[in-house]
């Protein structure tokens, strides 16, 4: 169902993309919004009158931070990391200097060995990090955020679009991370990329509005839920067949498993 490139990294597994030139994103008359935002949207937020007898305001939430901001923020931290890493790579190759390479595999790229000691940032910090030897790897994901993270913002608002995208990634990593340990021999590489927090957005949209299309190649329309549920299956037997390469196709699994848990949870008012 989708396009995956296995991207050769000397340090880091990279979570494969969605290609832009398989899919297309829907046309904005199209999306739903409207309906789903009024729906998770309203619960879990206090009442707009939500002042003190003595008029004192309310006290600062992370709704308060328009959605714009939010999306280009997450986009901004992305570029300025690359930007920092690909340095960081120039400096190993040109100079031979592996200072900076090795602090941001301290710091940026996610391990067991990283975060046994202590270094447990690194379960964010490592969502903003992308290949630094091969551009492409930024790029298709950046172009999938770019294109679906509007609509799940306007859905879910900034406060609850944070809590799934980057705790979705979270869990995603965690669940991957897991897998390795206890059913792949205790392996433990280096793991950068957005895609387990950008599949845990998808498969929320595809369980909050099941409908929407995707173009195939621009022209053939495909629902949304198909395209992640085909997804989960094709990354499911890369798993176990084990012909994932470098590509983290546990991270997409997590990101999968989180962004319908995380739908589950809202749709049955636990949070």
């Amino acid at each position: 169902m989708l396009l995956l490139r296995v991207h050769q990294l000397r340090v880091a597994h990279a979570r494969v993309r969605l290609s832009p030139s398989l899919f297309t994103p829907p046309k904005r008359s199209s999306l739903p919004t409207h309906t789903f935002a009024k729906r998770f949207r309203s619960h879990g937020r206090g009442s707009s009158s939500n002042r003190s007898s003595r008029g004192q305001s309310k006290s600062f939430s992370l709704d308060d931070i328009p959605t714009n901001t939010v999306f280009w923020s997450i986009i901004g931290i992305n570029g300025a990391v690359f930007g920092l890493s690909w340095w960081a790579r120039q400096k190993l190759v040109v100079e031979r200097d592996p200072t900076w390479m090795r602090w941001l595999q301290d710091n940026f790229y996610l391990s067991w060995k990283n975060l046994q000691a202590g270094r447990v940032w690194t379960l964010v910090t490592s969502m903003f990090t992308h290949s630094n030897s091969d551009i492409s790897h930024i790029l298709f994901n950046g172009f999938t955020f770019y294109f679906m993270a509007p609509m799940t913002l306007n859905i879910l608002g900034s406060k609850q679009f944070l809590l799934l995208y980057i705790g979705g990634g979270i869990a995603a990593d965690l669940i991957a991370m897991a897998y390795k340990r206890i059913f792949q021999n205790g392996r433990d590489p280096y793991t950068v990329g957005a895609s387990a927090a950008i599949y845990s957005m998808l498969s929320f949209l595809a369980c909050a509005a099941p409908r929407m299309q995707l173009l195939l190649y621009g022209i053939v329309p495909v629902p949304i839920w198909l395209v992640v549920s085909g997804s989960f299956a094709y990354e499911s037997y890369r798993t176990a067949k084990e012909t994932g390469g470098t590509t983290d196709t546990l991270g997409h699994i997590g990101g999968i498993i989180s962004g319908v848990g995380y739908f589950l949870l809202r749709r049955y008012r636990v949070f």
